[in-house]
């Protein structure tokens, strides 16, 4: 089932990386995004990534990629920022890092909130150790956890300085697959990822007004630019995309998207594709929570 293949893609590619930071401990964050989002949108068709020409980390705002789950009816955007994560040394001075815009952590919080996403971490980790997700096993060997920036915020950042070890980081986050595995991944059209991201992101996904239906970053319309890569990607005619909306995708270096609006009944051949009107149920009704 497609959900397996995406899930097994996740986990591959997340084990590349912790067997390369095993190997090559000075690796710098933007190499290992740069052929994470790479990897992963490579096997799968649905799957879209573009790294941008121009390169400014996202330092006002904090984000290093957008991050997008399109379905039949609802959009969910992420904004997500890179860590590597030492295991020997401290990593409060990383997730507390300052530049001459202030904290990097608030950027992405305040940037997220001023554009309805939900704002995340990525942790690359060499090491494993106790996370969030129940079912243990299937992080044995992954290297990449997506943390949820405001409960790092929370624990790390808005009382007094502390030491922050990998197992500190690492039991705030989950499994980069897990958006695939997780039996909280409905398979039932409006709820698809919803009840994952309450679970998991709580403090995330809080609606900025008190009134508001809808959880952070849920959409019901796409933007323009994201609209028009889209219909670009499938020719490759990005450069001129990306100067046309230049002013929109100022605030991160790449955009990686999930289309998973027509997936249901699955083609295989050299890159995994879906097609048609449903979601498959996969094997998430088969995993126990």
């Amino acid at each position: 089932m497609y959900l397996d293949a995406v899930r097994k893609k996740l986990y591959d590619s997340a084990g590349y990386i912790r067997f390369w930071l095993t190997k090559q401990p000075g690796v710098k964050e933007e190499s290992i995004t740069d052929w994470l989002l790479f990897d992963v949108s490579n096997e799968l068709s649905n799957i879209l990534y573009h790294a941008f020409t121009r390169h400014q980390e996202g330092r006002e705002t904090g984000a290093d990629w957008e991050w997008w789950f399109l379905f039949s009816q609802d959009y969910i955007r992420l904004r997500v920022q890179a860590k590597k994560v030492s295991s020997t040394e401290d990593n409060y001075p990383e997730i507390a890092r300052t530049n001459r815009h202030g904290l990097q952590i608030e950027k992405l919080l305040k940037a997220s909130e001023q554009a309805n996403a939900v704002p995340l971490y990525a942790l690359y980790s060499s090491v494993s150790g106790d996370v969030r997700c129940k079912k243990q096993q299937i992080v044995q060997n992954d290297g990449v956890f997506i943390a949820g920036a405001q409960q790092i915020y929370d624990s790390f950042i808005r009382g007094s300085r502390q030491k922050v070890t990998s197992a500190d980081l690492l039991k705030l986050s989950s499994p980069f697959s897990c958006f695939a595995c997780c039996p909280l991944v409905t398979t039932d059209g409006d709820g698809l990822l919803h009840r994952y991201l309450e679970y998991y992101f709580r403090p995330e996904v809080m609606p900025v007004s008190l009134d508001s239906k809808n959880f952070r970053g849920l959409h019901r319309e796409l933007p323009d630019y994201l609209s028009s890569f889209l219909e670009n990607a499938r020719f490759g005619e990005l450069e001129s995309w990306e100067n046309n909306f230049e002013s929109e995708l100022q605030d991160f270096n790449a955009l990686l998207v999930y289309d998973f609006r027509d997936c249901g009944t699955f083609a295989f051949d050299d890159r995994l594709t879906c097609s048609g009107n449903s979601w498959s149920q996969g094997r998430t009704d088969e995993l126990e929570f």
